[in-house]
């Protein structure tokens, strides 16, 4: 008989567990243990296939544990409720980005160009959810969720940098992952409009954007500028996170 029990381990906490673990890089093929039991993978990637329908909400958990042969009240193991569904997609989906390495190393030695193409797989990650990807930001944009979705976005920024092939180890290491971290969390948002053609005008808004960054970069000059800069930023997006909520 499948208990609670099976379901419950730190995971079940997310939002102060999945991701407060930092990351120790190795190898891309050496990647840290995931913070998902077996069932509470199968359970929660069965709910994602229910997102596009029913958006991020209960009912596409409750459907998950159907799929999977459990009773509909296995859902409250999931003590977040769909902000651990959402926390789901973005792990799952972040650490698929390894699987595209060898491809974009063997088409470009640009570290630049190879941000731009890991962000661009991200996000077409969000294609599938894509309607439903303004409840996921409103949900993470609600002030219990804010430090988890930050943190999630912060290590976003880190593994695109590592993929690419980033070895700095001075100041730039922070201000490569701040002024990134804004650029997607304004694309996305951006994506969530965008009507284009196979979102078209979403990658020329990528491409700008991230052309903006390395010219401010530039520009600004001295640390504590950069620094006000890419906090105001976060900020901003921040506050049109929680208005879209």
């Amino acid at each position: 008989m499948f208990t609670s029990t099976h379901l419950r381990s730190p995971v079940c906490k997310a939002s102060s567990t999945i991701l407060n673990s930092a990351r120790l890089y190795h190898a891309v093929s050496h990647l840290p243990p995931s913070p998902y039991t077996p069932a509470q993978a199968r359970i929660l990637s069965s709910a994602l296939t229910h997102v596009p329908e029913h958006g991020f909400v209960k009912d596409a958990l409750v459907l998950g544990c159907r799929d999977q042969g459990y009773l509909d009240s296995t859902h409250a193991v999931f003590h977040n409720g769909v902000f651990d569904l959402i926390q789901y997609h973005l792990y799952s989906e972040r650490t698929k980005l390894a699987q595209h390495k060898d491809k974009i190393d063997a088409e470009t030695n640009d570290l630049h160009e190879r941000v731009k193409r890991y962000c661009v797989e991200r996000l077409k990650a969000n294609a599938p959810v894509i309607k439903r990807l303004p409840e996921a930001l409103a949900v993470m944009g609600l002030p219990p969720n804010v430090p988890a979705s930050l943190e999630e976005l912060a290590k976003l920024a880190d593994e695109i940098w590592y993929l690419a092939g980033d070895k700095s180890s001075t100041f730039d290491w922070y201000t490569r992952r701040a002024s990134l971290s804004a650029v997607y969390s304004a694309t996305e948002l951006y994506m969530t409009q965008d009507n284009s053609t196979d979102f078209k005008n979403t990658w020329e808004f990528l491409d700008r954007r991230l052309e903006n960054v390395a010219h401010l970069k530039s520009t600004l000059g001295s640390s504590s500028t950069w620094i006000a800069f890419t906090g105001m930023a976060s900020i901003n997006l921040l506050r049109s996170q929680l208005a879209r909520g």
